[in-house]
This record gives structure tokens, C-alpha cells and sequence, in this order.
């Protein structure tokens, strides 16, 4: 299985970008012709798996562009995946350096949780405790990604087990998928995640707060930000 993703990728892309040593340059293709690129011409064949991902994996790791690792998560999404091809992946956030990454990869772990958890679960712990951020952000949004695609979930007590270690985190892209990831918890389980909101209001950090209560009911939420609001004092 041969693939020159990047000159593939170059053909259509909107500017011509030299690639900086030691950086993911993008070359600014848009995310649809990344996903129809890969869809037209990478097809999943089963009895390739091991060449299959020996050569996304390369591509992945080597690489200089953003676009190039892309298309090697759009090939992954969306489909079961084998025991050897979840232990590559999660290898794959080692690399990983921005929110579209992070957010592809979500896409693919939470799969994985959903269909088969002792494949991954081990290692969403270990991560919620990580020093790279990126893993941490892992650990909570990988949980559920959207709550709307899980057939089956975790118990509401192991859930919420990953978001509260991190509640004090200070990286902003932790923050921001505690918040992702609360909001989802509450679209499955809305009595518990509400009593969670009530004992640690003052516990969930402004950023994260924002994004968790964008379901609330209205009368609830004014509720909630009253309360912050007062324990504030005056500014």
C-alpha cells in the first residue's frame, strides 16, 4: 500500500506552503476535500490491515502537514477497529498539537470505549492524570464525544470519576473539554449531572462552566450563575 498523501494533497490545495523543520505547516485544504480525497481514493480493506497501518501510522508521525494527518484520522473514523489498530492510535496523541486533532482522535477513541472499553479504558485513566494536556483532554471527551452517537455508555459514577481530578486544571483546551464533555454527560444522565452542578458550582471553572450549561433550562441556569456571581462579591 503505497500512499504520497502529501503531493496528493498539494494538487489541491489553496497556496503553496514550504514546510518549516520541526512544524505542522497546513496547507490549507478544506475539511470536506480532505474527508472526499481519502473517501475516493483509500479503500479499508481487511486483509491489509497490518500494511494499512504501518503506512497511516508512518504518515501520521512523519509527515510536515496538518491536512496529511487528517486524512489518516478520516481513514480511521467511523468504523470497528481491530485490537493492533487501537493500540497504534493511541499512540497517535503523542503528535498530536491542536483542537482538530484532538477532536479526530475523540472521534475514534470514543468509538472504541463504546464497542470495546478494556481496550481503552485502562488508558483514559492513565491519561486523566498525564502531563501533556492533549492526553488529559483525551480522558474526558473521549468519554462520550457526542452523547447523541452512543448506543451504550459508562455508569453516570464513572463518568464523572474523570472530570473531577481535573476540575482545577489551568490549560485551556482541558477546560474547554471538561465543559464539552459535561454538557454530554447531562444529555444522558440530567438528574445526577444537575446534582454535580449544584455541589461543585463554585468548583467548575468559568470556561468550562460556559460550555456545560449551554442545555440547562433557563430558569436553572439563571439559578446557578446568581450563585457564582455572589460568591464573586463586588468587582
Amino acid at each position: 500500500m503505497k500512499i504520497n498523501i502529501d503531493q496528493e494533497l498539494k494538487k489541491i490545495a489553496t497556496q503553496k506552503v514550504k514546510p518549516k523543520k520541526d512544524q505542522i505547516n497546513r496547507l490549507e485544504v478544506r475539511v470536506p476535500d480532505i474527508r472526499k480525497h481519502v473517501k475516493k481514493n483509500y479503500h479499508y480493506n481487511e486483509n491489509e490491515v497490518k500494511t494499512q497501518l504501518k503506512t497511516w501510522d508512518e504518515i501520521w508521525n512523519k509527515t510536515p502537514y496538518f491536512e496529511s494527518m487528517s486524512s489518516a484520522l478520516y481513514f480511521y473514523q467511523h468504523r470497528t477497529l481491530k485490537k493492533s489498530e487501537v493500540d497504534t492510535l493511541k499512540k497517535w496523541i503523542k503528535r498530536c498539537d491542536c483542537w482538530e486533532h484532538s477532536d479526530d482522535l475523540s472521534k475514534i477513541y470514543a468509538q472504541v470505549l463504546e464497542e470495546n472499553p478494556k481496550w481503552i479504558l485502562p488508558t483514559l485513566k492513565r491519561w486523566n492524570k498525564s502531563k501533556n494536556p492533549w492526553e488529559r483532554r483525551q480522558s474526558v471527551v473521549s468519554l462520550l464525544e457526542y452523547a447523541s452517537k452512543r448506543k451504550k455508555v459508562l455508569p453516570f459514577k464513572e463518568l464523572i470519576s474523570f472530570i473531577k481530578p481535573l476540575l482545577n486544571d489551568d490549560e485551556y483546551y482541558v477546560q474547554k473539554g471538561i465543559g464539552w464533555s459535561l454538557r454530554e454527560i447531562y444529555n444522558v444522565y440530567p438528574k445526577q449531572t444537575l446534582d454535580f452542578f449544584k455541589k461543585n458550582l463554585l468548583e467548575i471553572k468559568p470556561l468550562a462552566y460556559s460550555a456545560a450549561t449551554e442545555k440547562l433550562d433557563k430558569k436553572i441556569k439563571a439559578e446557578f450563575n446568581k450563585k457564582r456571581a455572589s460568591n464573586r462579591g463586588p468587582q
